[in-house]
């Protein structure tokens, strides 16, 4: 069994395939290198998946007036710093520090913060805050039920989005060569991550446990993902994005089977799609301290992985929080992926 940072075994003969660094979605078009400062007012605010954007109309130097096109991040990420539905409304004048894009004519850039009176927020992830939430001992959780958080700047999400140390079977070189992302980019059709990628992403998780069912709905994506505990076979299953899950209790360890996943272009990593044979086995256990949660993960499937791809991490207990999930709006996704 291989984890996500290294690769051994026999399957290493299989194929060991080094791909090149994949820009995130669109930000290949910006100059990260450079900062520009655009002042002006708010045209219109979407407080949307998968990524929040700001108009600004400005000034050019020769007095014409130009709206900025400003991308932001994934709502997950922009909470963690302050940001809302409500944080900008027309009208609101702004001071705006960007990426601009590589190309001077389009008038588009990254969003690194705005200013406006009385609020600077800036895009860069940190611990989500609960408002107001006074200083006090950890709050500790009796079960695995409730709100969990799944901690920013985790390795993984880069291995998901940028797999380029993966051991590919040939016909996973292939897909992955061959990916498009502003074609074919599932998000273009607001069309969920699958787990494990779906559960590793930073944001808010809900477990909702239950003799017949555990439900684990995720803040990114808005997924709820339905666990069977009272099955012990996964035949006759539907075959869905998210597949068809098992759950069972070994030592007060939540184990989860996983089968039955539809065809994904992305389904097992950005540009490498899941099969017919994709088998993901999870485990989530509540720590001694009993204010996190350890999430373990075995990944394989065959028709593309030359090797299993395994990896954790630890959640939060975060029951002061609610969770938000937003929508993905079609026309959004494919402006986000389209550039």
């Amino acid at each position: 069994m291989s984890s996500l940072l290294e690769r051994s075994g026999p399957a290493a003969a299989i194929l060991l395939i080094t791909l090149p660094a994949a820009a995130h979605h669109s930000r290949a078009i910006f100059d990260q290198q450079r900062t520009v400062t655009i002042e002006g007012v708010v045209t219109k605010y979407e407080w949307t998946n998968p990524h929040v954007y700001l108009y600004v109309e400005a000034e050019t130097g020769a007095g014409d007036a130009v709206v900025w096109e400003l991308e932001g991040g994934v709502t997950t990420l922009m909470r963690r710093q302050g940001w809302s539905s409500s944080s900008f409304v027309p009208g609101d004048r702004v001071i705006v520090q960007a990426n601009p894009a590589r190309d001077a004519t389009r008038n588009m850039a990254l969003v690194t913060s705005v200013e406006k009176p009385g609020a600077a927020l800036s895009v860069r992830s940190a611990r989500l805050a609960a408002p107001d939430a006074p200083e006090s001992s950890p709050v500790k959780a009796d079960s695995l039920s409730g709100i969990w958080e799944v901690p920013s700047g985790t390795p993984y999400v880069r291995h998901f989005s940028e797999p380029f140390s993966w051991l590919l079977t040939p016909k996973g070189a292939e897909a992955s060569a061959a990916y498009v992302d502003r074609t074919m980019n599932p998000q273009i059709q607001c069309i969920p991550r699958t787990a494990p990628w779906l559960m590793i992403f930073t944001g808010l998780h809900e477990i909702e446990l239950g003799d017949d069912l555990v439900k684990i709905r995720t803040e990114y994506d808005t997924a709820e993902r339905i666990v069977h505990m009272n099955l012990a076979t996964h035949e006759g299953a539907e075959v869905t994005h998210q597949g068809h899950s098992i759950g069972r209790w070994e030592d007060g360890v939540l184990v989860v089977d996983t089968t039955h996943f539809a065809a994904h272009r992305s389904g097992n990593a950005r540009g490498v799609p899941s099969g017919s044979q994709k088998r993901l086995v999870e485990r989530f256990e509540l720590n001694p301290d009993r204010t996190s949660l350890t999430y373990r993960f075995e990944l394989e499937d065959p028709e593309y992985l030359a090797a299993p791809v395994t990896g954790e991490h630890r959640s939060a207990y975060r029951p002061e929080l609610e969770i938000a999930p937003i929508a993905c709006d079609p026309e959004v996704a494919g402006r986000f992926v389209g550039d």
